[in-house]
């Protein structure tokens, strides 16, 4: 037995190994099929697909499948065990379901990111990520589900959402190119994104990444919101931009115009936009330019899910001109300098947590 473990362990002499284990003792097969559940690799899946067919044994079949199974929720592309002869009914090839959920940002300047792929009829590994708005991924977390768990986790976010909080279901290939695209951001969950990206290579999406989202259908009537009117939306109105300097820019920003010269108000006004146009020349402003274009065309995506056509099409008409992330930002800059008072804690939390304690 152990030169069988040996050989699963090296990736080696597979086939010769399958054949002994068909000659070993029941028992000998369940004692050996309970050390390779501590294997995780592909090869401990190529041996367990070698010796099912051959398997006349109900219930070692059982805890084959359940090693095979073992081995796809920790991200290994394990084939499904073939079964030897002509069945009766020709088994119907089982559509695997996936789902791809996605929230507004909150005052912190974080959000949720999910996705639910199917791993097998009525179970999946969900995905759980909390995203910030220029820092990329702050946590990642996967685990399998079955279908009961993932509602209530589902059913437990959107109890959360209020009017300025939401949680729309997106395209799952979608999401998946968010968690890629901010992982990348914060150079972290490398290794968990490959493992993604095993789930979703072959996922057909009609939105699989920001230049779909250009392109979605709406009635053809629909009137575009002026940008003030989109940027006051209530799902919109939580986000706060937040910068190193935020603090003692906002108490310069406040004195403009309170000298001992009293100016006329156009006058402050200049001044006022005059400042706000410096600080975006500096680096940690100007850095945030494509995030905020990133930030809108997934707000749009948002914005189409919740049938407010308006909302969007005045986001995709603004997108258009190559400026608009520039205005965008100078408006939000301008939003948390005239902001007063202390920042509200963040509205984003993980029930996950909570239902597993």
């Amino acid at each position: 037995m152990e030169e069988i473990i040996q050989a699963i362990s090296d990736a080696a002499d597979l086939k010769n190994k399958a054949e002994e284990f068909s000659h070993l003792s029941r028992e000998k097969k369940i004692e050996l099929l309970q050390k390779i559940k501590d294997i995780k690799s592909g090869a401990a899946g190529t041996f367990l697909n070698m010796v099912y067919p051959d398997e006349k044994d109900k219930d070692i079949q059982k805890l084959i499948k359940k090693l095979l199974f073992r081995l796809k929720t920790v991200g290994l592309k394990v084939d499904e065990p073939k079964i030897t002869g002509e069945p009766a009914l020709r088994r119907i090839e089982e559509k695997r379901e996936h789902r791809g959920f996605i929230s507004n940002y909150d005052t912190e300047g974080t959000r949720l990111v999910c996705a639910a792929f199917g791993i097998k009829k009525n179970y999946f590994i969900f995905i759980n990520a909390i995203t910030h708005f220029s820092d990329g991924v702050l946590e990642l977390t996967s685990t399998p589900v079955d279908r009961r768990d993932l509602e209530t986790i589902l059913n437990e976010y959107r109890q959360r959402t209020n009017s300025s909080i939401v949680f729309v279901e997106i395209s799952p290939k979608y999401a998946s190119y968010i968690i890629n695209e901010t992982s990348a951001y914060s150079g972290k969950f490398t290794q968990e994104v490959k493992q993604l990206k095993q789930f979703t290579s072959n996922i057909k999406s009609k939105i699989q990444k920001p230049e779909d989202i250009y392109g979605l259908e709406i009635p053809d009537k629909t009137n575009p919101l002026p940008m003030e009117k989109i940027l006051s939306n209530d799902i919109v109105e939580p986000f706060k931009l937040s910068w190193n300097t935020l603090e003692n820019d906002k108490k310069e920003f406040a004195n403009i115009g309170s000298s001992t010269i009293v100016l006329p108000p156009y006058m402050v006004e200049e001044k006022k936009q005059a400042f706000i146009k410096t600080l975006l020349e500096r680096d940690d402003l100007k850095q945030k330019l494509p995030f905020m274009k990133r930030m809108m065309e997934d707000y749009a995506y948002i914005f189409h899910c919740l049938h407010e056509y308006g909302a969007y099409k005045g986001l995709i008409e603004m997108l258009k001109d190559k400026n608009a992330p520039h205005d965008i930002l100078f408006r939000f800059t301008r939003k948390s300098l005239e902001e007063a008072g202390q920042k509200q804690p963040g509205l984003i939390v993980n029930p996950y947590e909570q239902i597993r304690s």
